[in-house]
């Protein structure tokens, strides 16, 4: 990829997130969207089981329940 790193600014974000992984995601794996999730202050981790990189066309309901659970108050 010729994307610049952004993990030196994850610590600045400061609003409620969500980091969402398919547990076989190649592009980005389990372990990175651990690093970004540890980056950034009181996010969430879902890791969406039997599921690659295109989580939400994979494991719709898997993904939707995630965000329902995230989005609740």
């Amino acid at each position: 990829m010729s994307r610049p790193d952004s993990r030196p600014g994850l610590a600045a974000i400061a609003c409620p997130t969500l980091v969402l992984v398919g547990d076989e995601d190649q592009p980005t794996p389990p372990e990175l969207a651990r690093e970004m999730a540890a980056g950034i202050a009181g996010s969430r981790l879902v890791v969406v089981p039997d599921s690659g990189h295109l989580s939400t066309l994979e494991q719709p309901q898997a993904v939707t329940a995630a965000l329902v659970e995230w989005l609740r108050p």
